[in-house]
């Protein structure tokens, strides 16, 4: 056999070697909830938009009488652990960081925590459902879409757009917390999407980073 075609089947069984483990580490299996541990530790830039109902106190017709599209809001969001401890109810904790003013200046800090309860799918493309009762009077239930793409060595995320996070179907509810006297009160639909990013492009001063 000539060096040609020798290089030429090394070749060949190195890429079958790659592309069977590269398959294996994201192999489907029915009935068998994926690990998504590789899911931990990364972090989402997620643009929220709501469409809500407002109202001056409980017992009054809402004003306007139609539900109000708000501006966009930028979240961020931290996958902090992967929680197996029971069979079936296996989730994703995730941190919610929001923009505050503290002290007269503008600071990232943690407004909640939410559990994302695996529904189906497999490691890179499954979806969850999640409450979070943020501390700013907040409660937002979600369905969420998680999709991820890995480079060839499956090491890390690729972090070009294709990894991202988004909902479908929610509800939001929000009871005004400043004034501490203050009734108002909303009630709606809201979206959260965005893309994974990497530590360095994180918001500073950010809490928990």
């Amino acid at each position: 056999m000539n060096a040609r075609k020798l290089l030429s089947n090394a070749l060949m069984v190195a890429v079958f070697i790659t592309c069977f483990a590269f398959s294996a580490a994201h192999a489907q299996v029915p009935g068998v909830v994926p690990n998504l541990s590789i899911w931990e530790n990364t972090w989402f830039k997620l643009a929220m938009t709501d469409t809500l109902y407002q109202f001056s106190n409980i017992g009054v017709k809402p004003a306007p009488g139609y539900p109000v599209s708000e501006p966009p809001d930028t979240l961020y969001m931290k996958i902090t652990n992967w929680d197996t401890a029971v069979g079936g109810s296996e989730f994703l904790v995730a941190n919610v960081y929001d923009k505050e003013i503290v002290s007269g200046d503008p600071v990232w800090v943690l407004v909640g925590t939410v559990n994302i309860y695996y529904f189906a799918g497999s490691d890179l493309k499954f979806v969850g459902s999640g409450r979070l009762d943020a501390s700013n009077g907040v409660s937002l239930n979600l369905l969420f879409v998680f999709t991820g793409k890995r480079n060839p060595a499956d090491t890390k995320f690729i972090m070009d757009g294709s990894t991202k996070l988004n909902t479908m179907g929610s509800f939001l509810l929000e009871i005004d917390d400043f004034p501490s006297d203050s009734t108002e009160r909303w009630a709606g639909s809201a979206k959260l999407g965005g893309p994974m990013v990497p530590v360095s492009k994180l918001p500073l001063p950010l809490q928990g980073l």
